[in-house]
C-alpha cells in the first residue's frame, strides 16, 4: 500500500513538472525532486524512466544538483522570481481586479517561491 501511494506522489509531481516545463510561472525542479524522491522508494522502473525524459533533462539536472550539494545557482533563482513576478503581472494586466481570488493566488504563489529562493543557499 505504501509503495502505490509514493508510486502516486510520483506520478503526480512528474505531471505538474512537465506542467511546470511548458506553462511560464509554474516551476518544474520541486515537482521534480518531490517525484525523485518517490520513485527512489517505489519503482526503480518509473525512477529510470523519470531519467531519460528529455523534456526535464535541465531541470532534472538542477535538482540533482540540488539534492547533492543543497544550493541553488543564482541563474537559477534570478529566473524562477522574474517567471514568478512576471506571472503576476501578465494575470493583473489580464484579469485586474476583477477576479481577486486569482489575483491573490498567484501573488501568494510569487511570495512562496520569493522565500524558498531567499531561504535557499545560492550556489558559490
Amino acid at each position: 500500500m505504501q509503495k502505490l501511494a509514493y508510486m502516486t506522489i510520483g506520478s503526480v509531481a512528474t505531471l505538474l513538472a512537465f506542467l511546470g516545463a511548458l506553462l511560464p510561472g509554474l516551476p518544474t525542479t520541486p515537482f521534480l525532486l518531490v517525484a525523485l524522491w518517490a520513485f527512489a522508494r517505489s519503482s526503480e522502473r518509473l525512477l529510470g524512466l523519470l531519467e531519460r525524459t528529455p523534456l526535464l533533462s535541465t531541470a532534472l539536472a538542477e535538482a540533482r544538483r540540488f539534492e547533492e550539494r543543497r544550493t541553488i545557482r543564482r541563474e537559477i533563482k534570478l529566473f524562477a522570481l522574474a517567471c514568478a513576478w512576471g506571472s503576476v503581472l501578465v494575470t493583473a494586466l489580464a484579469v485586474g481586479l476583477s477576479r481577486p481570488v486569482l489575483l491573490g493566488v498567484v501573488a501568494t504563489a510569487a511570495v512562496g517561491g520569493t522565500i524558498a529562493m531567499w531561504w535557499f543557499p545560492t550556489e558559490r
